[in-house]
């Protein structure tokens, strides 16, 4: 068991701000946007047509490099990939070290009916570009984000 949770946390540390693959931007629309009321992440071919919507939510680190690299990933294969930052109004964990401080100062004040909205939000301004195909969309996350995806 302890080589068990041993790896467990080790799987949990912060995410570091660079990754080790980096997706090009070529042939793609790829940027900060502002969802209304929280920012966000946003990844989609650059040509025109309407492209199936995939949210792809954050684990308790937040909107980093990684999850906008995955985000440019699904636009590379013809997706509108949208990342919220579901923490925006509880706090930036990007500036908080420790895994239990995030925890406690921001994730467990983040109610699972905000991010609902906050996801439902994000596919309407997906939709209203012109460019997102709301009645296909798909949903991934990782880790807290895999909790959300499933409720």
């Amino acid at each position: 068991m302890e080589k068990l949770s041993a790896g467990f946390a080790g799987a949990v540390q912060p995410i570091v701000a660079e990754t080790a693959v980096r997706t090009d931007t070529a042939d793609l629309e790829s940027g900060e946007v502002d969802l209304g009321e929280i920012p966000g992440y946003r990844a989609l071919p650059a040509r025109s047509g309407k492209f199936p919507i995939v949210l792809v939510v954050h684990e308790i680190f937040g909107l980093h490099e990684y999850i906008k690299e995955v985000c440019r990933r699904f636009a590379k294969t013809g997706y509108f990939a949208i990342a919220p930052n579901l923490y925006a109004r509880q706090g930036d964990v990007s500036k908080i070290e420790d895994t239990a401080e995030i925890r406690s100062r921001v994730v467990s004040k983040v109610p699972d009916q905000q991010v609902m909205c906050d996801l439902d939000a994000a596919v309407v301004w997906a939709e209203h570009s012109g460019k997102g195909h709301a009645s296909r969309l798909a949903m991934t996350g990782f880790s807290w984000g895999g909790r959300i995806a499933w409720l």
